[in-house]
């Protein structure tokens, strides 16, 4: 009866094994899929911008004099000619936000252009 009783703690043990493999492979599948997505997001230092123009009703091109800096989408907000843009930080990448006429506004789609 001994070698029965471990025998069963043996198969359990196994099988838990088993679920371990399977939650481990779906993670891995997880990050697999997740990393290539992170690595899509553009991201740029528009620390340099003078001044702005508006291409469409919410796309924005930064200049640093008449030089274009970057361009990206404005989500959340809306931008006039006449908006005044301030920074929140000067790296940013897709997702972060800019103020816009005293809004925070979410940037998508960031487009470096300068050199």
């Amino acid at each position: 009866m001994e070698y029965y009783r471990i025998s069963w703690r043996f198969t359990n043990r196994k099988e838990g094994m088993g679920m371990n493999k399977k939650i481990g492979l779906a993670l891995g599948l997880g990050i697999v899929l997740l990393v290539p997505n992170l690595s899509l997001a553009e991201c740029t230092n528009i620390g340099g911008f003078t001044n702005f123009s508006l291409v469409g009703k919410n796309t924005v091109v930064l200049y640093a004099g008449s030089s274009p800096v970057a361009q990206f989408d404005v989500l959340d907000c809306s931008v006039q000619p006449t908006s005044k843009i301030h920074l929140i930080k000067s790296d940013v990448c897709d997702g972060d936000e800019i103020m816009i006429d005293g809004s925070r506004c979410t940037m998508m789609e960031i487009k470096p252009l300068g050199p």
